[in-house]
């Protein structure tokens, strides 16, 4: 019976179920694409950083190439002059800190 205020009751209290139901998948959804939007616009972040790394790291290949033909064009005696000229108290140990960051940058 369609008018019996116990089965109106029933429906009204089921309608609102719903709604809460749907409103609910609703935000679930929005939260879902915001979610994947922000993944996507981290991966895309991401591809330009790996790409800015592969960039610099051929730079600092290239750099290191320039500076050891460079030292390789001088004579150890003007390598050690050059490398610990205005350092006050330097007996070569800037040389060799230029080795060691060289080694340090082969390692990586």
């Amino acid at each position: 019976d369609k008018e019996d205020p116990e089965y109106l009751a029933r429906r009204a209290k089921n309608n609102e179920a719903i709604k809460r139901s749907r409103e609910k998948t609703r935000a679930k959804e929005r939260l879902a694409k915001e979610t994947q939007a922000k993944v996507d616009h981290l991966k895309t972040e991401n591809k330009g950083l790996e790409d800015k790394i592969t960039v610099l790291g051929k730079e600092m290949q290239f750099l290191k190439e320039v500076f050891l033909a460079h030292a390789g064009a001088q004579s150890p005696e003007a390598m050690v002059t050059g490398a610990t000229a205005g350092v006050a108290g330097g007996e070569g140990g800037n040389m060799e800190l230029i080795n060691s960051l060289l080694s340090e940058i082969d390692d990586n």
